[in-house]
């Protein structure tokens, strides 16, 4: 195997297809595995230095809105992550996924992060593919789990990255979820999990909009978060105390 060589799309899309189906994958021999691991790990590395241009290029926008310290970080996704997304997206292509490469940005407030999309759009040498404003009154609007955020995706060098733009509000809601996905490993990122947890997490991400907008919630609304967080504390107890065996 040739760790230099270069793939098609074609052969990227097809070694997708291939490591996404179970019953397919069986039927490989070991060369063909491999060569299947092969063109996805390549097409996976190619991100890397569009990743870095559009992190690079997006510190400049950033700094424009008065940003002195832009709190901008970048990931390559992992491969079995690539493979696990393929797997809950059959009829995806490798290579439209469009959040290979990943960057994010926290800025201060939703009109800091307006600012720097209205910036973006109005760039030539941003080729934008499209853009996604999960906040209220925006489109498509919150997501069903909470999750709150503007994505832009830009295409670099032939490859989409992924630009994550959030308040710092946003971001401590998704990154709570994003640790008990891993810790409880419950999918609660990917709309599985225990429905009440599920539940517990879409009134708290209510509840960081409302302050993100300085508006005060009613009273019924702060019963039923003090319920839900008094509910679902059992996900968070630690097994070890208590006096359990």
């Amino acid at each position: 195997m040739d760790n230099d060589r270069e793939y098609s799309k074609k052969q990227v899309n097809r070694a997708g297809r291939c490591l996404r189906d179970p019953s397919v994958l069986a039927t490989l021999s070991e060369e063909d595995w491999l060569e299947a691991l092969a063109a996805i790990e390549w097409w996976r590395a190619r991100h890397a230095k569009p990743l870095a241009r559009v992190n690079a290029g997006l510190r400049y926008y950033v700094r424009k809105v008065g940003i002195e310290h832009p709190e901008v970080t970048q990931r390559l996704k992992r491969f079995v992550t690539v493979v696990d997304k393929l797997r809950r997206h059959p009829s995806m292509a490798l290579t439209t996924m469009e959040d290979i490469g990943g960057v994010r940005v926290i800025l201060p407030t939703q009109p800091h992060l307006d600012a720097v999309v209205t910036d973006l759009r109005s760039q030539p040498r941003w080729t934008i593919r499209r853009v996604r404003e999960y906040v209220e009154g925006r489109t498509p609007g919150p997501k069903d789990d909470g999750y709150r955020a503007v994505h832009v995706t830009v295409e670099k060098d032939g490859c989409y990255v992924e630009i994550q733009l959030r308040t710092p509000w946003q971001d401590s809601w998704a990154q709570s979820v994003e640790q008990d996905t891993r810790r409880l490993r419950a999918g609660l990122k990917f709309g599985a999990g225990p429905s009440d947890l599920r539940e517990y997490y879409v009134m708290v991400a209510e509840f960081f909009a409302l302050r993100e907008r300085h508006e005060e919630p009613d009273q019924e609304f702060m019963e039923q978060l003090a319920n839900m967080f008094a509910a679902t504390r059992r996900y968070f107890e630690d097994p070890r105390e208590g006096g359990h065996a």
